[in-house]
């Protein structure tokens, strides 16, 4: 079956408040070349479409344990600051791996 290489979707890690939440199926993990370099997308399946899960270093951390089919809830908690003193934007990740949708 011929498939898209890149999956368009709406963004949803634009704009958050501490607190903001989506939840849906993990499709994949696109790598794409942007305006910084290499990137990372996660795209997120639910009722309301495709959404672009864009990396942060704690995205990255924990969607390393994460199988692509599962199930996620993903929770914005807001900016803290990294060890270097940086301000980076910090998720909480959970995952049912037994998700049949």
């Amino acid at each position: 079956m011929r498939k898209s290489a890149v999956t368009n979707t709406k963004t949803w890690n634009k704009d958050l408040t501490k607190g903001d939440k989506i939840e849906g199926v993990y499709l994949k993990k696109e790598i794409f070349d942007g305006k910084y370099g290499e990137s990372t997308k996660y795209i997120i399946r639910n009722s309301e479409g495709d959404f672009g899960v864009y990396s942060s270093a704690s995205l990255d951390r924990q969607f390393k344990n994460v199988p692509e089919g599962s199930y996620v809830w993903i929770e914005y908690n807001g900016e803290v600051t990294s060890k270097n003193g940086r301000p980076v934007k910090e998720y909480i990740v959970e995952y049912d791996d037994e998700y049949e949708g």
